[in-house]
């Protein structure tokens, strides 16, 4: 008797798990011929495990128009307490238009706490306009959901301009799983953005623990020192600067020595520095210059004052 009581019991158990643990989700909506840029469809509402923590999702969309197709992966992290905000989902794989590489729908994503929703919404109007659009989609579950609730809700919504996270931190770990060594940190995002490379501390949007090798490197910074050539421009007179560089062993303007150890240098800026000084050099060649030729025909007119003294002794 225990055991006719418990195979019902072992079945029920089993198709409980089944239905609850299901971690992918498909359907597909449909956008009429003249759809309008902010048009939305809302379709999916999903219920993360532990108190909506467990929500990490991607959902796949693909379309075709006329003689034109279009997918993309997009990715969404949810957990608990998070607002009530549609935000933009970002993109993890992207299969444009083959003539321009664009898309037609993007996914969104309302992180509302107990009630975090998903949608298409478009944002371009590519392809035959009279035909109307069938957009598959299938959602992962990469954590644990409770189950899928199907929506159908629909309007325009042209204000959305936030991303939603994919994640609040990102790593890359590289070794060989054959040695009893740590990984590598390859790279590292914070949620703040900042990227770490070979460090688990980013302290700037890119810092680089290490040598970086570049066959180019462009610096985008303002401030560059032409006004170095205004008329009005505090030039140092010579004895002035061999008094600084006596006193501080560098030039004025210019960081010590210790300044750079302890502080390091901004690239953009030193070039910026270093760029004024020889505009510096260059305006004191032309001052030397200018003497120099003074001198000369100084020289010049005394030459021939001798030679006319000369030729009044020889008479």
């Amino acid at each position: 008797m225990k055991k006719l009581i418990l195979l019902p019991i072992l079945v029920l158990l089993s198709t409980f798990s089944f239905a609850q643990g299901s971690s992918e989700y498909t359907t597909s909506v449909y956008f009429a011929p003249g759809y309008a840029i902010g048009d939305y469809i809302e379709f999916l509402k999903v219920a993360p495990y532990n108190a909506g923590a467990a929500g990490y999702y991607d959902v796949s969309i693909s379309y075709t128009r006329g003689n034109i197709a279009s997918a993309a992966t997009h990715r969404a992290a949810i957990s608990h307490a998070n607002p009530a905000v549609w935000r933009e989902m970002g993109t993890v794989n992207s299969n444009g238009y083959a003539w321009s590489g664009a898309h037609n729908f993007t996914v969104d994503c309302n992180t509302e706490y107990t009630n975090p929703r998903f949608r298409i919404r478009a944002i371009q109007t590519f392809g035959v306009l009279d035909q109307g659009i069938i957009v598959h989609i299938k959602v992962r579950s990469i954590n644990m959901d409770f189950g899928w609730t199907a929506l159908s809700a629909t309007g325009n919504d042209q204000t959305v301009v936030k991303l939603q996270p994919m994640t609040s931190e990102w790593s890359l770990y590289v070794g060989s799983p054959y040695s009893s060594n740590s990984a590598a940190v390859a790279l590292n995002v914070k949620e703040n953005g900042y990227v770490g490379v070979g460090t688990r501390n980013p302290q700037s949007e890119l810092s680089v623990a290490g040598t970086v090798t570049a066959k180019k490197v462009k610096v985008l910074s303002t401030g560059w020192p032409d006004f170095v050539f205004e008329k009005q421009y505090p030039l140092l007179p010579l004895p002035k600067v061999e008094q600084f560089i006596e006193e501080n062993k560098h030039l004025p303007g210019i960081p010590s020595a210790s300044q750079i150890e302890q502080g390091g240098q901004d690239i953009g800026e030193i070039n910026s520095k270093l760029l004024q000084k020889i505009e510096e050099l260059t305006l004191y060649l032309i001052e030397e210059q200018k003497e120099r030729k003074k001198l000369e025909e100084t020289v010049k007119e005394l030459k021939q004052l001798y030679g006319g003294l000369q030729k009044l002794r020889e008479k």
